[in-house]
């Protein structure tokens, strides 16, 4: 009789958990997902809200995401992705909104929110990026360790001006990553701008992004509402502890959490892998979705804020770019608050925080927040990780690191970058890393 096929369990059935499962069932394991929420998909999920489809998380993909657009064509779902039918961008400048296109560097010529003096300053990317053009993958951070030696605030300012901080990089930065430029590496920084001139186009799946987590959660086994509380690795197998069960017994197991709550899952992790893992860090936000009128329909796709304009978001998006999410005649746009204006609301009701919202929406010059219906509020703790400075260096030992914990396999965002690309991309370098340790 042939052996029986070794055991994996899955911590996470979110777009990294539900990837390494469904590439390891492919090549012969017997995996099951363990997910403690009541739906499987995590941080990239879609809900039906009446005649609404929010973005529980990821809010698009791009035309860059290889891996994701392969495994959509083996899963069959390809032909749902489509191009979002207006990709322009605002930032908030002086009260108003200014209309921006940052697709190159050749673009910010034309720009109306950035002075003469600045964009001629900033044709000094081009040295930079042509210098360490190999350094910056998008699928490699760690490839750019040598360019983690500042903060992106301190070396955009020094470098290109305080105006390019304040209206280029933080409403571009915080409003797409919920990070300030002070908490980001000047290697993220230049690895992302690499990326973008590579070609980058927004795009989403037709009827909500959570169609591919879907997908694949029906293609391989999930148990939900199974509250993991240890996962305990040892020289024959690993043991798993679910919150109000016996204890459970498989071969190996994929870790695929949020980076911040590994340790507490994981008591036998080595030293350096503890190390690390005390140092993930997760940036939080409350997203409100605000379902209104066709009236309130704003004239981009999305609109970038700053500090220094005294609104306490760091972004918003209008989600009637997306086709199959919006009904006709409405409006839907969700709006990313501030952490700190988070920090303080996220243990309060939600009519708090939508009184909180409406006093940030009314300093914008927005129209038609009178036909607003209804707004939805998402609460992220650990909405995407933080690549501050410091962190390359950090990844790059961790992926390096000669002590391992047996059969403790790891995958999510905070290993690749804060994208659902990322994401998936970590799930399937997880399932190489078991086939090759494991067989």
């Amino acid at each position: 009789m042939p052996p029986k096929p070794a055991r994996i369990a899955v911590i996470g059935a979110g777009i990294a958990g539900l990837t390494a499962a469904y590439t390891l069932q492919k090549r012969g394991f017997a995996v099951q997902v363990l997910e403690r929420e009541e739906t499987a998909g995590g941080r990239m999920r879609s809900e039906q809200h009446g005649e609404f489809v929010i973005e529980r998380g990821a809010q698009f993909i791009a035309s860059s995401y290889r891996n994701m657009r392969a495994l959509a064509a083996e899963l069959g779902i390809a032909d749902l992705i489509e191009p979002l039918s207006d990709t322009r961008n605002a930032v908030l400048r002086d009260g108003e909104f200014v209309l921006t296109d940052y697709e190159g560097l050749g673009a910010l010529r034309k720009s109306r929110d950035l002075s003469l003096r600045t964009k001629l300053r900033l044709l000094g990317l081009a040295w930079p990026l042509w210098r360490n053009w190999k350094r910056l993958d998008f699928y490699r951070p760690e490839r750019a360790a040598r360019l983690d030696t500042e903060s992106a605030s301190a070396y955009v300012e020094r470098r290109f001006g305080r105006e390019t901080v304040d209206y280029l990089v933080e409403p571009a930065f915080a409003g797409t990553f919920t990070v300030l430029p002070e908490e980001m590496s000047k290697a993220f920084l230049l690895s992302t701008l690499a990326t973008i001139l590579k070609g980058f186009r927004l795009l989403s799946f037709r009827g909500g992004n959570g169609v591919l987590t879907r997908t694949l959660a029906e293609r391989v086994p999930v148990r939900l509402v199974a509250e993991v509380e240890r996962v305990e690795a040892g020289d024959k197998g690993v043991t798993v502890r679910i919150a109000g069960e016996k204890a459970s017994r498989f071969d190996a197991a994929v870790v695929a959490v949020p980076g911040s709550a590994v340790l507490r899952l994981c008591p036998t992790l080595t030293e350096g892998e503890r190390a690390f893992f005390e140092g993930v860090r997760y940036a939080s936000s409350i997203i409100a979705f605000v379902l209104a009128g066709e009236e309130a329909l704003p004239p981009f796709y999305g609109a970038g804020m700053t500090r220094s304009e005294g609104v306490r978001l760091y972004g918003m998006a209008v989600e009637n770019a997306k086709e199959g999410v919006v009904p006709p005649g409405k409006t839907l746009f969700n709006c990313a608050f501030a952490e700190d204006l988070a920090a303080e609301l996220m243990g309060e009701p939600d009519d708090v925080v939508i009184a909180a919202l409406m006093a940030e929406l009314r300093k914008l010059p927005l129209r038609g927040l009178d036909t607003i219906e209804e707004v939805v509020i998402h609460r992220w703790p650990a909405l995407v990780p933080q690549f501050y400075p410091g962190y390359h260096k950090a990844l790059r030992r961790f992926l390096r690191r000669r002590e391992r914990t047996l059969r403790l396999f790891f995958a999510g965002d905070y290993l690749v970058g804060p994208y659902t690309e990322a994401a998936l991309t970590s799930g399937l370098r997880a399932a190489d890393e078991v086939c090759e340790r494991m067989t």
